[in-house]
């Protein structure tokens, strides 16, 4: 109700109007928006992750996303205690930084992967040694990777320090800043820990913000960098591969006499092709050639698909013999 002077009656605004006490500790949160958009990203960051520790480490493992919590700076300086390991990365070109956490039980099987154990049974907490930390670093790049390719809208380079005791981590950021804090589960040889991601909330902002602006005009909502193709990841596995001339028979007595710098004769004409071998399946018919300063085979005829299936019958035999 509106007064002739045209301001609103006080009598009217107190009887019409509801009075709600302020919670400054909500005030800046994320919408559920956002908080959708960033869980989508850090979904597909779960995925890339389980991918390149599962190379990285040698043995399978799962990365999942627990959730997102948003702390003031009082709350996230408490947090950061129960840590084990602190990286700060600095995200460039901005100013900001963003700090990685792991904790002990998960750090120390990690360790104890990448030295050729089997990651069982992880010790017991205690100091990091100098060792420790170069391997760790190592971990922390291929994760900070994985977190700039998710990032991939918001453009920044990630370039980890060097880890810095837990209870002077909060002091990365600035301290009337809100931090997010992004919360993801690790399981790796039979152990299960914590792998955390924080960074300021003003920077999980201008994320969502450029992931939005980049999602414009593409079909389905917010897309992302698929992971690569099995193809192309099989692309860079290794096989064994010889090229010989195998089923030759040499008598016991040139055996016998044997010694460095002797010639063995071989019954094979010098026209005789070899045989290229993969994985102890043999292919092709092959002349050892030159190319460069290297040994290279070269390809002749294709090895008729019944020899391979003979072969196979062959090693059935003697295994059940």
């Amino acid at each position: 109700m509106k007064t002739i002077q045209g301001k609103s009656s006080p009598h009217a605004m107190s009887a019409n109007s509801t009075v709600l006490p302020c919670n400054f500790r909500s005030a800046g949160r994320l919408s559920n928006e956002s908080a959708r958009t960033l869980t989508t990203v850090h979904e597909t960051l779960a995925r890339n992750l389980t991918n390149s520790l599962d190379v990285y480490l040698g043995t399978g493992l799962e990365v999942r996303l627990i959730h997102l919590e948003q702390f003031s700076m009082e709350d996230f300086k408490a947090t950061c205690m129960s840590a084990a390991y602190m990286l700060p990365c600095s995200a460039k070109p901005s100013s900001n930084t963003l700090l990685l956490e792991m904790d002990s039980s998960l750090m120390f099987t990690v360790i104890d992967l990448l030295l050729g154990g089997s990651g069982k049974n992880p010790e017991s907490a205690r100091e990091l040694t100098e060792i420790d930390e170069e391997i760790m670093e190592g971990v922390g790049s291929l994760i900070a990777q994985q977190i700039e390719r998710a990032w991939q809208p918001v453009g920044f380079v990630l370039t980890p320090g060097k880890c810095v005791k837990p209870n002077l981590a909060h002091r990365v950021f600035p301290p009337t800043e809100k931090v997010l804090r992004i919360h993801f589960e690790v399981s790796v040889a039979g152990v299960t820990g914590a792998l955390y991601i924080a960074f300021q909330a003003s920077m999980a902002s201008h994320l969502v913000r450029n992931i939005r602006a980049d999602s414009t005009g593409k079909t389905g909502g917010v897309v992302y960098m698929p992971l690569p193709k099995l193809q192309k990841r099989i692309l860079d596995c290794q096989f064994a591969l010889s090229g010989d001339i195998p089923n030759l028979k040499v008598p016991v007595r040139d055996l016998a006499r044997i010694e460095v710098g002797s010639v063995l004769m071989l019954s094979a004409p010098v026209s005789m092709p070899g045989k290229l071998t993969l994985e102890g399946k043999t292919y092709y018919e092959a002349l050892p050639v030159r190319q460069g300063n290297n040994k290279a085979m070269q390809l002749m005829n294709a090895i008729h698909s019944k020899h391979t299936d003979v072969e196979a019958k062959e090693e059935e035999h003697h295994a059940g013999s």
